[in-house]
């Protein structure tokens, strides 16, 4: 009996131990490597815009850490360090060091260090929103919020209704497996890019994808919670999800969607399916993230098409493409708005009434990266704009500050919903959101939000228009109120 106290005593001893040491051997460990970052990217050519790069990385590193370790899952906190860490935290430090920038055209050393202080502004008001203590979640008891298999399944049925209807409009299903480009010649020989007006294409394209994918998350909630009734509901589901899986290899594979929202909807899958309680998985999913956007990132233009197959290029010399344009164009953005001024909300708001056509809003924006790009006479104006470039061009560096801030806040809300709650709606806005977040980052807002956007919208009105269980394929004690009034449901508030 001694024995064994004196063996539980050293257990919960070794244990002490290790959590006081863990922050003890992180902090030598990234300190150690900031210093090897300095000395190869910063010391061989000393400007002020590398050292600040060089915070930028220090401030990554130092977050993604604590979004890793802390008490519970946090995968919107760790996508945001792990993306901007690489993507203009690591990349730029090499950029400015051998003056090297992914697009030739005149350098304009003069922005630099106004493109790196626009970054760290961003990170530190958000890190400041995302650590801001939260009120205790309200309970709420509601069948509208909860996610049950009657409604996974209706959003498949309608997913697949859309599929059978758009697919021919646009293309066929056979393009879907091909390139990028065929598809994109297909559409156009459809008379879906007449002018600049987009909204049929979004309708017969982007809805169906991304209510595919809505649909996909709906079913991998349910059997992460094993909502299922009885073995019927059981086999409904699994057929239900079968096709979702099927409708997002049509619409969201690597051949001819893009690259953000493939991942996004693997990311997706992965963090509606599988809970990370364990501190070695979590730490898994983090190192996941990072060695994913540093190398299989770039290498994702395999899929694209034969001209970027042939301009591919591999280990450090993939951070000078286009691939790692950021730095590059928050810097056009200090240009543009060291040249042309602020625009004061005009992209953000037509960002956000994506679904309004032209023929309608005659003002109506373009993505504000084609107008940056437009400013350094790009003859490909396509490009990427930084959520943070944007939101500068917009509204300065206050607001930056501000936005960013909430921003956090809200992450910090999502990641407490992902863990908190049961399968309901802010559990699966929290996973489209933590999956869909690169690209909103990545920008610009007017050319990401239609996918998204529409994912959000389907999500809501696909979870919040059921009130409860009718069909009897749902769990009683999973339905809510319908079935059993006493059971609450956390929600953020």
């Amino acid at each position: 009996m001694k024995r064994t106290d004196r063996g539980d005593g050293a257990g919960v001893a070794a244990n002490v131990t290790r959590w006081r040491t863990a922050p003890v051997v992180a902090s030598a460990a990234g300190t150690l490597l900031v210093a090897a970052l300095g000395v190869t990217t910063v010391l061989p050519r000393p400007t002020v815009a590398g050292v600040l790069g060089l915070v930028v990385v220090a401030i990554c590193l130092a977050a993604l850490y604590h979004a890793t370790v802390a008490e519970s899952f946090a995968p919107v906190a760790v996508t945001f360090w792990a993306f901007v860490g690489v993507w203009v935290g690591f990349a730029p430090l090499l950029q400015i060091r051998d003056r090297r920038l992914p697009w030739p055209d005149l350098p304009l050393y003069q922005h630099y260090v106004t493109a790196q202080v626009i970054l760290i502004l961003a990170v530190t008001a958000y890190w400041a929103g995302y650590t801001r203590r939260l009120p205790a979640p309200r309970t709420v008891s509601s069948g509208r919020l909860q996610v049950t298999v009657e409604k996974a399944v209706v959003l498949t049925g309608l997913a697949l209704v859309m599929a059978v209807v758009c697919l021919p409009r646009t293309g066929g299903l056979a393009v879907r497996f091909t390139s990028r480009d065929d598809l994109q010649r297909a559409i156009e020989q459809a008379g879906l890019r007449g002018g600049q007006d987009l909204a049929l294409l979004g309708l017969l394209s982007t809805l169906p994808a991304a209510i595919s994918v809505v649909a996909l998350i709906l079913c991998l909630l349910c059997w992460r919670n094993r909502c299922y009734a009885d073995p019927r509901a059981r086999l409904i589901l699994a057929a239900g999800t079968a096709v979702a899986v099927a409708l997002n290899l049509v619409y969201n594979n690597p051949l001819t969607a893009n690259r953000f929202s493939s991942f996004s909807v693997m990311l997706a899958a992965g963090l509606a399916l599988v809970r990370l309680r364990r501190q070695r998985w979590r730490t898994l999913f983090s190192v996941g993230m990072l060695l994913g956007l540093a190398v299989l990132y770039p290498l994702a233009n395999l899929f694209r098409n034969d001209r970027s197959r042939g301009n591919l290029r591999l280990g450090l010399d993939a951070y000078y493409t286009w691939d790692f344009d950021g730095f590059q164009q928050t810097v056009n953005a200090a240009f543009y708005v060291d040249s042309q001024g602020h625009t004061w909300g005009h992209h953000l708001i037509s960002a956000l009434f994506f679904w309004v056509p032209r023929s309608l809003w005659e003002g109506k924006a373009i993505p504000a990266g084609n107008v940056v790009a437009d400013s350094r006479g790009y003859e490909f104006q396509n490009l990427a704009l930084p959520f943070w470039a944007e939101v500068f061009v917009e509204f300065s560096f206050v607001g930056v500050v501000v936005l960013f801030f909430c921003y956090g806040k809200l992450a910090r809300r999502l990641d407490r919903a992902l863990n908190t709650s049961p399968a309901n709606l802010p559990v699966a806005l929290a996973v489209i959101f933590a999956a869909c977040q690169i690209g909103l980052l990545r920008g610009p807002l007017g050319a990401q939000i239609p996918f998204v956007g529409a994912a959000f919208v389907v999500l809501l009105v696909g979870v919040f228009g059921w009130h409860g269980r009718v069909w009897g394929l749902t769990r009683p004690d999973e339905v809510g109120p319908v079935a059993e009034p006493s059971d609450p449901v956390q929600v953020p508030t």
